[in-house]
C-alpha cells in the first residue's frame, strides 16, 4: 500500500532532471491520477495499482512540461546559436510513449489484450 506522498516522491525522482519541478507539482499530478483511478487523496493505493497510477502521472507530467515549454525558441547571434524549440516536442513524444505504456499496463491488469490484426490486402 502506498499513500499519495510516497507516490509523489517516486514521481519526483523520475523527473529530478527537469528544472523547477517540485514536490508540489508531483503531488498535484499524483492526486489527479489517483482521482482518475477512483481513489481519494487520503486512500492507500494497493501495490498492484501503484504502477498504473505512476505511469499515468508520468504521462500527465510530461504533457504539462511540454505545454510549459511550448514557447521555447531558437536564435542565432553571430557565432552563438541556441535552439530550444525542440524541447516541447521531445516532452510531447515522451508523454505519448508513457501513455502507451500506461495503456499496456492497464490492459494487462484488466485481463484484456484486444488487438486488431492488420489487413493482409493493405
Amino acid at each position: 500500500m502506498a499513500k499519495q506522498n510516497e507516490i509523489a516522491e517516486r514521481l519526483l525522482k523520475r523527473f529530478k532532471g527537469v528544472p523547477n519541478y517540485t514536490i508540489n507539482d508531483a503531488t498535484d499530478i499524483v492526486g489527479d491520477s489517483m482521482q482518475v483511478h477512483g481513489y481519494s487523496l487520503t486512500a492507500d493505493v494497493p501495490d498492484d495499482q501503484v504502477t498504473i497510477i505512476l505511469l499515468y502521472a508520468q504521462a500527465e507530467g510530461a504533457l504539462q512540461i511540454a505545454l510549459a515549454t511550448a514557447h521555447y525558441f531558437s536564435y542565432t547571434d553571430g557565432e552563438e546559436a541556441v535552439d530550444k524549440s525542440k524541447v516541447s516536442d521531445q516532452y510531447r513524444k515522451l508523454a505519448s510513449d508513457l501513455r502507451g505504456e500506461y495503456m499496456r499496463e492497464k490492459n494487462a491488469n484488466n485481463g484484456t489484450n484486444f488487438r486488431v490484426m492488420r489487413r493482409l490486402d493493405r
